[in-house]
């Protein structure tokens, strides 16, 4: 038993080790869009069944000779895909959710399958063994495996190694892996003592499930995955789309598996469900954008009521589980479930909802699945009081829940003009007091005003501001490019001979920019936009030669890394004039961006100053922080007021390789 459990752990920990580090190597090439996080989950949910099914398929074979003999080939035929390194000359389309799951496929599509089905297998080859009624703790050690893996990445493998040395390591572990896999299936295939035990357990074991309890054990397994997804989803789009960020929804997901199927006779009915509804409670405070919160306490409470909900699904998983004879039909189910809670949020919900509605629903779904898993486990007080007033209860219950729920969407949808959501997130167009803004997830993306005001620059772009004070400074004609649409608010500055260019990542908002805001059209410049990553798209074309490059690529409150590293400053070098600037917006509630743009200009010898704007109601103006760099000192000092080159926090500087958002959290 050592022996599988040692692989057993040693796969959980590579199958969620690669998972972020795959995501890092894909993250960029879309534009840092929280969404590509979401159909990687949808991938390795869909990856996990495949594996999962192909351990039922296999233990269906009678011999266990032919059984370890295809694994272990199938093992070695995993070395095909290594080093798990993307192709480079991968480019990305107009159909982001298909190529991303396509590149995955082939870039880790059969390690990874076999890597998820190792826990299934090789429990089930120790079925009619001694240890068959502890087979199920194996799932929970799996787990912790799984844990550890997720847990290393941000503190012990992202700050130290580059995304190219860690897809090495990796596979340099998935062929100590494979030997032990074929040293597993070796053994199963030399013991006759081990193939009858096996099949007599089979044999012997309990009759094959109810209907109902198949579709409690799938709903169970959808809704915990529909939670992690849409929780995921409201925590990264106003931090960051990274790593850091997604591995903690992920790991408390997997450190639930280790409570639920650990074995101990913790859960109380009782004490769990009331606490599920606090956990509601807690996840609407937490999502609550009237309410003030510190970044690190939204993210706690986030995290304890997702735990919650996860931890009362699997429990509810445990105490309905089959005998060790039926574990891969158990394990099937839950990846079913895991794929079919996967694809609605990945996929459909962008389709379906006009904002995150999933998160809400999601919430209404987990408390319909934990009362039906109740109601077919014959040992609960509901099973047997199955009395129609019960029922009655429950369902008038769930109503008014729905209810509340139906309230919240609707209150996100207050005063909205128009909503549009697609792969890159939602963007909603408001109106309040004769100011028309573009919301981006919780983010001001740009307003204004619709009085005789209408032509003046606001938010973080008014003439207060960094960006502000460099365009009336620059003389004309002026080409301005400009990384990140919003409203288009640069355009009020533009002159008769001026050219700008707006790079927008995002169709849907150059649609809303134009149909419910005038800075487009009222401008004097000329006025260009092209669709796509700003940097993708500026190493593409010539030397523009640029007398000001703007970068200003929200996503909702997060800067993508991409945009930031040393690749990505070479690429805007090239498109500057000798005399010309490159502005970046730092302003960031959660980031502190300053030492990773400073350690960016000292690498290539630019010169810097840091304009903090102000608020000014009257005009429309937020606080806004702007960093100014130019490769010749005199432009930027005599441009504008401050110190030049002012000290800050030393921080290496960010390469398409190396990045570290721990380190700049506020």
């Amino acid at each position: 038993m050592i022996a599988h459990a040692a692989t057993i752990v040693l796969a959980a920990f590579l199958l969620f080790l690669v998972q972020p580090l795959i995501g890092r190597y894909i993250l960029p090439l879309y534009g840092g869009a929280p969404g590509v996080w979401t159909v990687a989950l949808l991938f390795f949910q869909s990856a996990l069944l495949a594996g999962y099914t192909y351990a039922y398929l296999l233990t269906r074979i009678r011999s266990r000779r032919v059984q370890g003999g295809l694994h272990a080939l199938l093992v070695m035929l995993g070395l095909a895909f290594l080093p798990v390194i993307p192709p480079s000359e991968f480019a990305p389309g107009d159909a982001p959710t298909l190529e991303i799951l396509l590149l995955l496929v082939t870039t880790v599509g059969l390690p990874f399958a076999l890597l998820a089905a190792t826990s299934p297998l090789l429990q089930a080859w120790l079925v009619g063994e001694a240890f068959a009624s502890r087979v199920f703790r194996l799932y929970a050690l799996s787990n912790v495996g799984s844990l550890l893996a997720l847990v290393a990445y941000p503190f012990a493998i992202e700050p130290w190694l580059g995304r190219d040395a860690q897809a090495w390591v990796w596979s340099g572990a998935y062929l100590v892996f494979a030997v032990a896999s074929v040293a597993v299936s070796t053994r199963q295939m030399l013991s006759r003592r081990l193939e009858v035990a096996g099949e007599t357990a089979i044999d012997a074991g309990d009759q094959n499930p109810s209907v109902p309890r198949r579709i409690v054990w799938v709903a169970l397994a959808a809704c915990a995955v529909w939670m992690l997804m849409a929780v995921t989803n409201r925590m990264t789009i106003n931090i960051a789309p990274t790593p850091f960020l997604w591995v903690l929804p992920l790991a408390l997901y997997l450190l639930s598996f280790v409570i639920s199927f650990s074995g101990v006779p913790w859960y109380r009915r009782r004490l769990m469900i009331p606490l599920v509804l606090g956990a509601f409670f807690v996840f609407s405070v937490a999502a609550s954008s009237s309410i003030e919160l510190v970044l690190p306490l939204r993210i706690v409470l986030f995290s304890l009521a997702l735990l919650v909900v996860c931890v009362v699904s699997h429990a509810e998983l445990y105490a309905l589980r089959p005998s060790p004879a039926r574990l891969t039909t158990f394990y099937l189910s839950i990846a079913v479930g895991g794929v079919v809670g996967g694809i609605i949020v990945g996929v459909f919900a962008q389709y379906m909802f006009d904002v995150y509605w999933e998160f809400e629903i999601g919430q209404v779904l987990c408390l319909v699945a934990v009362l039906a898993a109740i109601a077919v486990d014959k040992s609960s007080k509901l099973y047997r009081f199955r009395m129609w007033y019960a029922w009655v209860g429950i369902a008038f219950g769930l109503l008014f829940w729905l209810e509340l729920q139906v309230r919240t969407l609707q209150n996100q949808l207050d005063g909205a003009i128009e909503s549009r959501r697609s792969f890159f997130g939602v963007s909603r167009v408001t109106e309040d007091e004769s100011v028309r803004t573009l919301v981006h997830g919780t983010t001001n993306h740009g307003a204004q005003f619709q009085d005789d005001r209408r032509n003046m620059a606001t938010t973080y772009f008014g003439s207060h501001s960094g960006i502000g004070q460099a365009l009336a400074k620059k003389d004309g004609p002026r080409r301005v490019g400009v990384v990140g649409l919003g409203v288009g608010t640069l355009a009020s500055y533009g002159r008769e001979g001026d050219t700008f260019w707006f790079y927008e990542l995002d169709g849907a908002v150059e649609d809303l920019a134009r149909e419910h805001f005038t800075y487009l059209s009222d401008s004097n410049a000329e006025i260009v936009v092209r669709i796509g990553d700003g940097r993708l798209l500026l190493a593409e074309q010539e030397t523009y030669q640029f007398d000001i490059l703007v970068l200003d690529a929200f996503s909702s409150d997060a800067v993508p890394v991409h945009l930031l590293t040393l690749e990505a400053f070479e690429i805007y070098s090239r498109q500057i004039a000798p005399d010309g600037l490159i502005a970046v917006n730092v302003t960031n509630h959660n980031l502190d961006l300053q030492p990773i743009i400073a350690a960016a200009a000292g690498h290539y010898g630019w010169s810097w100053k840091l304009v903090e704007g102000r608020d000014e109601a009257q005009t429309g103006q937020l606080y806004s922080a702007w960093m100014l760099l130019s490769s010749e000192a005199s432009i930027v000092d005599r441009m504008l007021p401050g110190e030049l080159n002012p000290p800050t926090r030393e921080l290496p500087a960010w390469t398409d390789d190396f990045s570290n958002l721990f380190r700049i959290l506020r």
